[in-house]
């Protein structure tokens, strides 16, 4: 054998060994691609799931705040504004009544009997008690009718100053 015959033998085996080489790696990258594609698919499926349960576990925890949370403080909201409605109408009443009696307890005060009723004089005793004793003087002088002078002080004073008492009992 020649030389050349033996490279031609090295030479022709190797190129199609080298051929053969190229197909079998060529159909292993193709089963290399499809197997990578095939990867991919899987993860956009896992993601797109993952993706779907947190939807899902988003929503359960909306519905369970609105109907654990929201809806009792919603129903507390509209009782607590019913109640001040009740107040509200209550305050009104109440101020009505308040504005009646303090006309009438006015219009007393102009009664030629003024000085003699028991009411007036209670009244005015709590009011002494509770203002303090440096607005007694200036309390009962307001209070006065005009014209009418006490029993107990012909000039107009105070009962009290007198040691007499409004109250006839």
């Amino acid at each position: 054998m020649d030389v050349s015959n033996i490279l031609n033998l090295l030479l022709g085996t190797g190129v199609v060994g080298l051929i053969i080489g190229i197909a079998t790696l060529k159909s292993a990258v193709h089963k290399a691609r499809a197997e990578a594609d095939q990867a991919k698919a899987q993860a956009k499926k896992a993601e797109a799931e993952a993706e779907t349960v947190r939807i899902t576990n988003a929503e359960n925890a909306t519905r369970i705040l609105v109907e654990n949370i929201v809806k009792p403080l919603k129903e507390e909201l509209y009782a607590t504004r019913e109640d001040l409605q009740a107040t509200k109408k209550e305050m009104a009443s109440t101020k009505r009544t308040m504005s009646r009696l303090a006309r009438a307890v006015e219009a007393a005060n102009n009664c030629p009997r003024s000085e003699s009723c028991p009411v007036l004089g209670k009244l005015r005793n709590d009011q002494k008690n509770s203002v303090g004793a440096g607005a007694d003087r200036n309390s009962a002088g307001a209070n006065k009718c005009k014209g009418h002078r006490n029993k107990a002080d012909p000039q107009g004073g105070d009962p009290a100053e007198s040691g007499e008492s409004d109250d006839p009992g």
